[in-house]
């Protein structure tokens, strides 16, 4: 299919450049007939790569339903939770900020005490001392369901239902699956390698990636 539109794009540089935008429809009408059939073909080729059900495009973005999400926590922390100072100053120590481009919208804390986890703070007016994101990062910490790491896909999917979005072309992992809750402004997402659950985090919903 690739060479076709290769083949019909050179045919059309051919018309474009022997007459210059002076096209004749009569003598010229197999260069017409080529931007016609080529103009066609690559709207089907854009309509199945990304509106149809099974696409790439419409498996990542495809409306899922809402999935309960309200009870999941880390170290007693849920997210959208609006930190006071005197929690964040007795439990948790600041960590840098590695990328550069979020320094002016969050901070980083880790637990001193509890098992280890990572949590995004929003310092933006709009949302100050919310935490927007947490990532599991210790194999002893489990989901308010109790999937942890090295758990199965199925094992998370028999245990969280099937309404997901399944991105299996992720840049990070093997395989995604992300469960929203839309009514709490939760994200609860999984990356696999080998069949196995090595990531897990909850996002706010209006903060998550793709």
């Amino acid at each position: 299919m690739i060479i076709v539109y290769l083949v019909l794009a050179i045919i059309c540089l051919m018309v474009i450049t022997a007459f210059y935008g002076k096209i004749n429809i009569r003598k010229h009408w197999i260069g017409i007939a080529a931007l016609v059939l080529l103009a066609a073909m690559m709207a089907i080729f854009f309509r199945q790569t990304f509106f149809v059900t099974g696409s790439p495009y419409h498996e990542i973005h495809k409306q899922v339903a809402s999935t309960d999400l309200s009870a999941e926590s880390v170290n007693g922390i849920k997210i959208n939770q609006v930190l006071s100072p005197e929690i964040e100053k007795n439990d948790f120590k600041s960590k840098p900020v590695s990328d550069k481009s979020l320094q002016k919208e969050i901070k980083v804390l880790v637990p001193k005490k509890k098992e280890k986890a990572t949590y995004w703070i929003s310092i933006e007016n709009a949302d100050k001392n919310r935490a927007i994101h947490i990532e599991y990062a210790s194999d002893k910490l489990t989901t308010s369901r109790g999937i942890k790491f090295g758990d199965s896909v199925d094992k998370v999917i028999s245990t969280y239902g099937s309404a997901y979005r399944d991105l299996s072309k992720s840049d990070r992992y093997e395989q995604e699956l992300v469960y929203e809750d839309k009514d709490n402004n939760i994200e609860l997402r999984f990356g696999f390698w080998d069949d196995k659950v090595e990531m897990v985090w909850l996002t706010s919903l209006d903060k998550a990636p793709i």
